[in-house]
């Protein structure tokens, strides 16, 4: 059972440590339901951790920073009217545009040599005339990546295998294999920078939201049954 006692002060921490990063518009009691909502959906997770004898609330309060940060951030998008993909300077979109263009040339390591010489783009990628520069950026962090994502983008974007072809070249399923280039694409996304969130908000109007504790006894009803 839920040690509600021994969770709150904790979940109240993380809330407060969380939201310091966001406007004061983002309540922390609305962060608190949204942990709480977190604690019943990983609820054996939760309480096996509870019973380690070597500091449980350290590995707690990692778990929930991570769960609170991706309920403010999608909050944040919401109340500000911007998409959570905005927050990139490149978008998904654009980097596999460009991973099809500079795979094109036979030669990747002569063509990444020339683009060494660009200068780095300083614009916004989407609207920006110097495509050679963007080229560089992405070419530079795809060289920044594992081995293992390093891989599975050229076997994509170069070799144009199939999922279910690099998933036999690392023995893994087709959906791993796919699975293994959305990681990629994903860790590319953020190497190439995320606009500071101040740049995207645009206010709008707030609504008024339940307390905690109604909405925990609401939670706890809904998964106890």
């Amino acid at each position: 059972m839920i040690d509600y006692t021994r969770l709150t002060p904790l979940v109240k921490q993380v809330a407060k440590s969380a939201g310091s990063a966001f406007p004061a518009e983002h309540d922390h009691e609305d962060t608190e339901q949204a942990l709480w909502v977190w604690v019943f959906e990983n609820k054996n997770t939760v309480l096996r951790i509870c019973t380690y004898e070597d500091g449980p609330e350290a590995i707690l309060y990692g778990m929930l920073l991570k769960a609170a940060n991706s309920h403010l951030k999608a909050e944040d998008a919401q109340a500000y009217s911007y998409a959570p993909e905005d927050t990139f300077y490149y978008s998904r979109e654009l980097i596999e545009s460009i991973l099809e263009v500079v795979f094109q040339h036979e030669d990747w390591i002569s063509f990444a040599t020339a683009l060494d010489k660009m200068p780095k783009g300083k614009s916004d990628p989407s609207h920006s005339g110097n495509n050679l520069a963007s080229y560089s950026d992405v070419k530079a962090a795809v060289e920044r990546l594992p081995e293992d994502q390093y891989n599975v983008i050229l076997w994509r974007y170069k070799y144009h295998y199939t999922f279910e072809a690099i998933g036999a070249e690392i023995g893994l399923t087709r959906q791993s294999a796919q699975t293994r280039l959305v990681t990629a694409l994903d860790a590319l996304q953020r190497d190439l920078g995320a606009r500071p969130l101040g740049e995207l908000r645009t206010p709008v109007q707030t609504v008024s939201r339940p307390s905690t504790a109604s909405v925990v006894a609401r939670i706890e009803r809904d998964y106890e049954g």
